[in-house]
């Protein structure tokens, strides 16, 4: 991917360039620049999946101050799914027509690893073909911990249950005054890293998330993507970049943010991620006429119809049930060709 932008005359951006990137005011001009790399790699083609989310449960210790999903263990809005439960969701959703399902839920230690075992395996029963999309790496730290077993091992065991990938989250934003103020319980920046690269060197493809729109500075944004081309140009294991806006649903935390400045994170993470295909934009976190306005910013990938999708929606987002016809009426209104994809980008 390098070679092929550097052939259509791109050249990688340092870190000072990237930090004048990000204090840049002309966002016209790094929608344009972004535009012409998400071009150079995808021409006009631009990918979508018919997909579902199943959140095994929202019962957290971690009780990050920016979430409003998470809930305590005796708190009357409590739950965790039964791995029948997902089978179940999961049958439907496939009868619905869906080709993946992304699972993730809250840090909660009292689940033993064999339930999440046992759950990818109900999932998987409910379809062979799907595409499983499981566990956020500070959950699959967690179940190591529970287990006494090696990162390496839990991860192995899991895709020998049935999951074909891992989601991004949990990377929050990694510079660590930031992130004591808004996951202080989660994993570190470095941890974070670390499992990614375990995950890579298992053969798991990944995504990668930076959540903006909070107490972040630009220094910061250009530090976490900076650390993110770093590890992919070690690993190469990463698929897509998925910026997610914060809201502020319950949290005390306040959202900081504007359209302006959602087109800009998405337009800085096309030109310094020059090592990853894809900016995934999903279509869940963001309105149907605003999505197609990212496609000329360096998105190429609105993620997908995410149905039962929960924690964005738990903060404000608008709760949408998205067709595929819909996704393929907004790529195809931008001027885009829409292809039908899963995560893992098997067309």
């Amino acid at each position: 991917m390098l070679s092929k932008l550097k052939e259509s005359g791109f050249e990688r951006v340092s870190f000072r360039e990237a930090e004048d990137l990000a204090h840049s005011t002309d966002i016209i001009g790094l929608g344009s620049r972004a535009d012409k790399m998400r071009r150079a790699l995808h021409g006009a083609k631009t990918y979508y999946a018919i997909n579902a989310a199943l959140t095994y449960s929202n019962t957290c210790e971690a009780l990050c101050p920016i979430c409003s999903f998470a809930r305590r263990e005796k708190d009357p809005e409590a739950y965790v799914l039964t791995p029948q439960d997902a089978y179940e969701r999961a049958r439907r959703f496939v009868e619905a027509g869906a080709d993946e399902i992304h699972i993730i839920g809250g840090m909660y230690s009292k689940l033993p690893f064999e339930y999440y075992v046992d759950f990818i395996r109900n999932v998987r029963k409910a379809g062979e073909k799907l595409t499983i999309v499981a566990f956020t790496v500070s959950e699959c730290v967690l179940m190591s911990r529970v287990s006494g077993r090696p990162l390496k091992e839990v991860i192995k065991i899991l895709m020998d249950a049935g999951v074909d990938a891992l989601p991004g989250g949990g990377a929050e934003i990694f510079d660590s005054s930031v992130r004591m103020k808004i996951s202080p319980n989660k994993l570190s920046a470095e941890e974070w890293l670390v499992a990614m690269r375990t995950a890579h060197e298992c053969g798991l493809k990944t995504n990668a998330t930076m959540l903006f729109g909070h107490i972040e500075s630009p220094e910061n944004v250009v530090d976490h993507l900076m650390r993110l081309r770093a590890l992919q140009d070690e690993t190469g294991g990463f698929k897509a970049f998925v910026p997610l806006p914060f809201r502020k649903g319950k949290s005390s935390i306040n959202a900081n943010s504007s359209g302006v400045y959602a087109l800009k994170i998405c337009a800085l993470a096309r030109i310094i991620l020059d090592n990853f295909e894809h900016v995934r934009t999903p279509a869940s976190h963001y309105a149907d006429r605003f999505e197609e306005l990212m496609l000329y910013f360096g998105a190429d990938d609105l993620g997908g119809t995410y149905w039962s999708e929960e924690v964005a929606v738990s903060a404000g987002a608008k709760k949408v049930l998205r067709t595929e016809n819909d996704l393929r009426q907004t790529i195809a209104r931008a001027g885009f060709e829409p292809v039908r994809t899963n995560s893992n980008y098997d067309l």
